[in-house]
């Protein structure tokens, strides 16, 4: 018990630790605040996000409804947003240490939690306020669940729960992901499928099917289209083209200096019980089945990774407790020079580029005092999520030289500028170059700079 309290707490430190101290970020941190915002505000139902002026089709609502109460409590804020993320990131780390003992060893779960706070975008991304940790978090407490259920056949239906409640945080073809896990476990360790399959399949379908049904009764088309029909997210449209082993790099930077102690125990271990040997095989299969179709996706996003670290965290970590009983002093050197290390790294890579959110989060603040709520707002820069939550207007438009993709009704093209501002009653355009306008824009009133940005006001008779 002592050992998983301090697991946790260590974990809450790393992850708590600044949930409050800077603006939330461009893009998806602040576009999960908004829609969070506009849940608390009950202007605009629980179903499904609405963000910028309409209802947005895109991720599940698990996450929104978990941070609800923050918002209704405490008012919209930056922790508010954080604190689900970096709760179940605590809780996830927990669940490697217990994962990695039950397998293994407690020196494995240990040392596999160490790894797993360390490895590239685990912070950085769980630390936010985004969807991964929790989902990373229900997909440890489905694979724990089923290891219990071993003994318990009541953990069957909780891992299934768990599992449904994965497919509410981003949709249910990620979601299938710990059915992966267990069912590779299941076949490598005992050459047999789950027993209690069936059972997890049901649970998991019960608790989850119910928000399916009911937003086809309530949003029809639009809602079967996206969450029942698109499960990509319409990634995978041109696979071939956008085929690219760049998620395969990601994992070799994220993994950074861990990759070192890998090599030595490749080197050094002798032998590996039969029986570790299967579970170890069957993780590797899983990160390979589930890092290789990555690399088909249109996006490449380093943190859709993140669903697999903690199975490498668990290999590395067991691997590290083998060593420890063949090479113990320099392996204890070895690990805390690491650690070190890849706290560095981590923090390098957080603060690699400048925060343009806090120049959105600026801008923002001051476009709600000085801009009303009635007014059209365009920003002329394509982070915008930050302007938006903080500008605290129901819609901001952006604007880009080709428009955007379908879908995007938010982002305007230049040439067609002058043609909506005159179906606008009145219409600010905040732009770091005024010259970036097309000439037919005539009389704008400069209303003051900030930050590097105009803020420009067109009255439709102005036009």
């Amino acid at each position: 018990m002592l050992a998983q309290l301090a697991v946790f707490f260590l974990a809450a430190v790393v992850f708590f630790r600044n949930i409050g101290n800077y603006p939330l970020r461009n893009w998806d941190e602040a576009w999960y605040g908004e829609i969070i915002k506009n849940m608390a505000s009950g202007n605009y139902g629980y179903m499904v996000p609405f963000w910028n002026g309409q209802y947005y089709f895109d991720k599940p609502p698990l996450y929104f409804w978990l941070s609800l109460p923050f918002f209704k409590l405490f008012g919209p804020g930056e922790w508010q947003t954080r604190i689900v993320s970096a709760t179940a990131a605590a809780i996830a780390t927990l669940l490697v240490y217990l994962i990695g003992k039950k397998l293994f060893n407690p020196v494995c779960g240990l040392l596999s939690a160490l790894v797993f706070l360390t490895l590239g975008q685990v912070v950085i991304r769980f630390a936010h306020g985004n969807l991964d940790g929790l989902l990373v978090c229900l997909f440890l407490l489905s694979f724990y669940s089923y290891l219990k259920s071993e003994k318990s056949k009541m953990f069957s239906v909780i891992c299934g729960i768990f599992l449904g409640l994965g497919f509410l945080t981003k949709g249910w073809f990620l979601g299938l992901f710990p059915a992966l896990l267990i069912t590779l476990y299941a076949q490598f360790t005992t050459k047999k499928l789950p027993k209690n399959l069936a059972f997890i399949a049901l649970a998991a379908l019960f608790s989850s099917i119910w928000w399916y049904l009911l937003g086809t009764i309530k949003f029809a088309k639009p809602f079967v289209e996206w969450y029942i029909l698109n499960p990509g997210n319409n990634l995978l449209q041109s696979p071939a083209s956008s085929f690219s082993l760049s998620y395969v790099a990601d994992l070799v930077k994220d993994v950074g200096l861990w990759w070192i102690l890998v090599i030595i125990s490749a080197l050094k271990i002798r032998k590996i019980a039969a029986e570790d040997k299967k579970i170890l095989h069957s993780f590797v299969v899983v990160i390979f089945l589930f890092i290789i179709p990555l690399s088909f996706l249109s996006e490449k996003l380093g943190w859709y990774n993140l669903p697999a670290y903690p199975l490498v965290a668990i290999i590395i970590g067991y691997l590290a407790s083998k060593l420890l009983k063949v090479w113990p002093k320099i392996t204890v050197f070895m690990i805390a020079v690491f650690v070190i290390a890849q706290t560095v790294v981590v923090i390098r890579i957080e603060n690699k580029f400048p925060d343009r959110s806090k120049i959105g989060a600026t801008l923002g603040k001051h476009a709600k005092d000085i801009i009303p709520k009635e007014d059209t707002v365009i920003l002329d820069d394509h982070d915008f999520t930050s302007f938006l939550y903080y500008s605290d207007h129901n819609a901001v438009f952006m604007v880009q030289k080709n428009g955007g993709k379908p879908g995007e009704w938010w982002i305007l093209d230049y040439p067609n500028l002058p043609q909506f501002l005159k179906t606008q009653n009145k219409t600010w355009i905040i732009t770091p170059n005024p010259n970036n306008l097309p000439r037919e824009l005539k009389n704008p009133k400069i209303e003051e700079t900030k930050n590097g940005y105009t803020f420009m006001s067109f009255s439709t008779g102005a036009m």
